[in-house]
């Protein structure tokens, strides 16, 4: 198995708050969702989404509008 690089503690939030999106209504939330849940700008959300990429948390899937899937 991969290491996976540690989140700060507002990666986790984030990582916690897709994982529940996910299981409630079967598909990702949006940037805009994200970024409305923890008051930020969708330039954030998009900025916290790709840390979480790059740090093995999740994978994004081209051509999507929710594409955000766990890995």
């Amino acid at each position: 198995m991969v290491n996976k690089l540690p989140l700060t503690d507002k990666e986790e939030r984030i990582q916690c708050f897709i994982y529940g999106y996910i299981d409630d209504n079967g598909y990702s939330p949006t940037r805009q969702e994200v970024a409305d849940k923890f008051k930020i700008t969708c330039q954030a959300a998009d900025y916290f989404i790709n840390q979480l990429v790059a740090k093995g948390r999740f994978k994004l899937s081209a051509k999507r509008w929710r594409n955000i899937a766990i890995k």
